[in-house]
């Protein structure tokens, strides 16, 4: 009796009961003098290394974020690409892009750098830097409407060309729904 009747209160919950709630982070960045609004969980992507071993993979970290220096809010994809691979079974080091490309749904999503480094777009700290790795942040502008379509997007991939040769990247770490907060968050919608 009780197994069922706790089944028909599940089932009864609203949806969005079960749903996590993402909210973004906010910070002053000490180094930029910005306030930094951060999703509270990257997209990772990953791309199978079967050359080097069985579970070997190189990895995109995606996380969006938007600086607001004195009011002015601009919007960057911050990435870091980043390997778990014994640098000892490497004869390459990891891939550095020329070109990275959002795959989401039918569309390609071109980013291009903000600036020379992630402290020039505005961001001094750390944003989701891969767990005991030395990776630097790359900053890529885009806008709100961006990160909505990619919160939205059926099917995510990224796209890395590095001049010698193209690189699918399949999404490894789906957290589509940090990004759909994060845009409530700054559509003033939370």
């Amino acid at each position: 009796m009780r197994a069922a009747l706790g089944a028909l209160l599940a089932l009864a919950a609203p949806p969005y009961a079960a749903a996590a709630s993402h909210p973004p982070r906010e910070y002053l960045d000490e180094e930029t003098a910005a306030t930094v609004t951060v999703v509270d969980e990257p997209l990772v992507f990953a791309f199978a290394r079967r050359d080097l071993a069985a579970n070997a993979r190189d990895y995109v970290t995606l996380a969006p974020a938007a600086v607001n220096r004195m009011g002015t809010v601009s919007y960057v994809l911050i990435a870091y690409f980043w390997s778990t691979i014994d640098p000892r079974l490497r004869e390459d080091t990891p891939a550095a892009a020329t070109q990275v490309t959002l795959l989401a749904d039918d569309r390609q999503i071109e980013l291009h750098p903000k600036g020379s480094s992630a402290h020039e777009a505005g961001i001094g700290m750390a944003v989701h830097a891969p767990p005991g790795m030395d990776a630097h942040p790359e900053a890529y502008a885009t806008d709100l409407s961006v990160i909505r379509f990619l919160a939205e997007s059926r099917h995510l991939a990224l796209r890395m060309d590095t001049g010698n040769t193209v690189l699918d990247y399949e999404l490894w770490e789906d957290r589509r729904p940090a990004l759909r907060d994060f845009v409530r968050h700054m559509n003033g919608e939370d």
